[in-house]
């Protein structure tokens, strides 16, 4: 695998600020340019009998002509951020995308039209009630996209991970999912830490467990890597305990990318941990494009 270019999607918060210097870390490593994209949530005017009426999230006001204007001076607000980026960092290629509607859409066609490689995105997390009303712009990215998803939480002042877990059932794994990970080992010298956690659910011998990993390991040329199971009541729980335990940088996991009832239903592992772990968290969906 060979990233060429990074989507950064950006609100210019401290997350994406954060997720924006990381993925300057790998660009100037790489040598690949980075997408910065920034979608305007603005209101909408519905036409219904000559009468201008705005959607949900509407500034007040009817008048088409304010409306043209409003969105005209918030362009330009967002244009001299955009800038201020660009020309803070000169070494790396930065083009510049502002876009008018759906975040999830415009990432859709990004990693189509713009032959992105890898998004990089910063995320707050979220817990408890906010969890279940508002959900997360990273979790449906993490379940929609089909390139690799690095999630970023808090500031990485040096990002270069040493001990990256890569936890999985090792049923399956697509080879761009175990070339990504092979790519940022190489990228930074990282240790690979394949972990299968084990739950009362899913209970199997330790010694059958390990060898499965050792075949996997073999079948795929890891090198500078360990094997490890780890016990826990959830793989969720699992995952970022281990983490925790063996001090790793990053945490890299696969994800089904399940939606509609079967996401209601058996939600993904990869978009709990991404939400709660405090680690930079990679992603890859099992539909990535090969």
């Amino acid at each position: 695998m060979k990233i060429k270019n990074i989507l950064v999607p950006t609100d210019f918060s401290p997350e994406a600020n954060n997720a924006l210097n990381v993925a300057i870390t790998i660009a100037k490593k790489i040598n690949a340019s980075i997408s910065l994209l920034h979608v305007i949530d603005v209101p909408t005017i519905n036409h219904y009998d000559s009468l201008s009426v705005f959607g949900a999230g509407d500034v007040g006001m009817e008048d088409p002509e304010v409306y043209v204007h409003y969105t005209k001076k918030l362009s330009e607000v967002v244009e001299t951020k955009v800038n201020k980026i660009i020309a803070e960092n000169p070494e790396v290629t930065i083009e510049k995308h502002i876009e008018f509607d759906s975040l999830q859409r415009h990432l859709a066609d990004f990693v189509v039209k713009d032959k992105t490689d890898l998004i990089v995105i910063g995320s707050q997390g979220i817990s408890g009630i906010d969890e279940v009303l508002v959900g997360s712009n990273t979790e449906k990215i993490i379940r929609l996209a089909k390139v690799p998803v690095l999630t970023i939480k808090r500031e990485e002042k040096d990002f270069g991970p040493k001990n990256i877990v890569f936890a999985s059932d090792f049923n399956k794994v697509s080879q761009h999912a175990i070339s990504s990970i092979q790519l940022f080992q190489e990228l930074f010298d990282s240790k690979i830490h394949l972990v299968k956690v084990i739950t009362p659910n899913n209970f199997e011998a330790t010694p059958f467990s390990i060898q499965h990993l050792q075949d996997f390991a073999k079948t795929h040329q890891f090198k500078n890597f360990d094997v490890a199971t780890f016990n826990d009541f959830s793989e969720e729980e699992g995952i970022r305990g281990f983490a925790e335990f063996i001090n790793a940088d990053m945490i890299s996991l696969t994800t089904h990318g399940r939606t509609g009832i079967q996401h209601l239903l058996l939600g993904s592992i990869a978009e709990e941990v991404a939400n709660h772990a405090i680690r930079p968290v990679l992603t890859f969906n099992k539909k990535l494009k090969e």
